[in-house]
């Protein structure tokens, strides 16, 4: 019977290829501790913290085939999986907790709605839509200081303008994007009101 101890990660990689499931115990033995040590911190269960590990070999031999690895380091391939893997655990029991009856979600503070997202488009279109309309000096030391981020003596300098000048056209170009995009931040409130009172 042929031994695997002595084969490198890679060695094994190739190996495997060729349906010889002696190879996936070999690494089975190799990695099994660590990966259920790094499931179980993720997903705090022992018994889905096996069924990730499960899952990660099982994929693995399946795609034995086709999987390579460009570096010798199958660790952090498995690592990576089993991070993968307990973050799809994870996704399925708050699925889960959703679907269960009288179940109220905790309040999601990164959660952006299709609302808020649909402002915050609105909101871009309206500063792009302004900052295209400013005079053309006005547009071009705007985006010299909010998307370059020169300061107004730089800006000054490259114009051969003075910085009052520089000053000047900041100030009508804030002014005049503050002014387009008013009703837009109302309404955002007035949503984020309606959403939170409901």
């Amino acid at each position: 019977m042929r031994q695997y101890k002595s084969h490198a990660d890679q060695e094994l990689v190739l190996l495997m290829q060729s349906g010889d499931e002696r190879v996936l115990q070999e690494i089975y033995d190799r990695y099994w501790d660590k990966m259920l040590a790094v499931a179980y911190n993720r997903v705090g269960n022992q018994e889905e913290a096996e069924e990730c590990v499960q899952d990660v070999f099982y994929k693995l031999w399946k795609l034995r085939s086709d999987f390579s690895l460009s570096k010798n380091d199958l660790s952090n391939y498995l690592a990576r999986a089993i991070r993968n893997q307990a973050f799809n655990i994870l996704e399925r029991r708050y699925r889960q907790r959703l679907k269960s009856e009288n179940y109220m979600p905790e309040t999601n503070v990164n959660h952006v709605s299709p609302e808020h997202q649909l402002i915050v488009r609105e909101l871009q279109q309206r500063i792009d839509t302004s900052i295209k309309s400013l005079p053309p000096q006005c547009q071009i030391v705007f985006k010299l200081s909010r998307q370059d981020g020169l300061s107004n003596k730089e800006i000054a300098q490259k114009l051969n303008l003075s910085e009052n000048t520089i000053k000047s056209h900041l100030k009508k170009a804030n002014k005049d994007i503050q002014g387009d995009i008013g009703l837009v931040i109302t309404l955002a409130f007035a949503l984020s009101a309606t959403i939170n009172a409901s």
